[in-house]
C-alpha cells in the first residue's frame, strides 16, 4: 500500500475515533493507533469497534499483560485487534488494579476464551462473565500465579513414587524461611 494513502487512512480513522469515543486517550505512533479505555467502558467501545462499518475490528489477535508490582494499577492489559477489511491493527490498553476483575470479551471475540484463561492462570486476573475460567498451563492444585512470583521456587508439594503403595503420592514441603520479594532496581543492558 502507498505510504501517503496509509497515512491518510490513519488520520481519517483518528478523527472518527475522536468524534465517536468520549473519555479515552488516543495516541498515534506512525502506523499504529493506541486507545486507552476505562475498565467500565470496554465492552461498549469494543462492540462499536467490531460492528461499526467505519472500523470493523472483527478479530482479537492477542491479549498481553504487563506487570508493574509497585504501581497502584499493577497490571496493564493490551488487546490487539485486527480489521481485515481495512488492513489495520489497533492496540487497546486497559489499566487494572491488582485484585479488581475485568469484563470478559468472549461474547464479542471467541479467541478471548483461551487468552483469558491463560491470563487467569499466569497472573490471577479474574474475568467477569467468563464461562469456563480454570487453570490452563499449571497443575490444578498449584497455589499462586507463576508470573506474579507469589509462590516459593520449589513449590508447595513434592510428587514422588511410593514403592510400598505402588502409586504416586504428594508430600507437603516444609519451608525453613519466608517467601522473599526480589525487585531489580537497576537494569543493566
Amino acid at each position: 500500500m502507498n505510504f501517503k494513502i496509509y497515512k491518510k487512512l490513519n488520520i481519517e480513522l483518528f478523527f472518527v475515533f475522536f468524534k465517536i469515543f468520549k473519555n479515552i486517550k488516543i495516541k498515534v505512533y506512525g502506523y499504529d493507533i493506541k486507545l486507552i479505555f476505562k475498565k467500565k467502558d470496554i465492552l461498549n467501545y469494543l462492540f462499536i469497534l467490531k460492528k461499526n462499518s467505519s472500523f470493523l475490528f472483527n478479530m482479537l489477535i492477542d491479549l498481553v499483560i504487563e506487570d508493574f508490582p509497585k504501581k497502584k494499577n499493577r497490571f496493564v492489559a493490551k488487546y490487539f485487534l485486527r480489521s481485515i477489511n481495512y488492513s489495520k491493527i489497533i492496540q487497546i490498553t486497559l489499566n487494572i488494579q491488582n485484585s479488581k476483575p475485568i469484563y470478559s470479551l468472549i461474547n464479542l471475540y471467541k479467541s478471548a476464551f483461551w487468552l483469558e484463561r491463560e491470563v487467569w492462570d499466569m497472573y490471577g486476573i479474574f474475568f467477569l462473565l467468563h464461562k469456563d475460567l480454570r487453570r490452563l498451563l499449571t497443575d490444578y492444585g498449584f497455589n499462586g500465579n507463576p508470573f506474579k512470583k507469589d509462590y516459593p521456587l520449589i513449590g508447595f508439594s513434592d510428587l514422588h513414587f511410593d514403592f510400598l503403595l505402588q502409586k504416586f503420592t504428594y508430600k507437603r514441603i516444609v519451608l525453613n524461611q519466608k517467601k522473599h520479594n526480589f525487585y531489580i532496581n537497576n537494569i543493566v543492558s
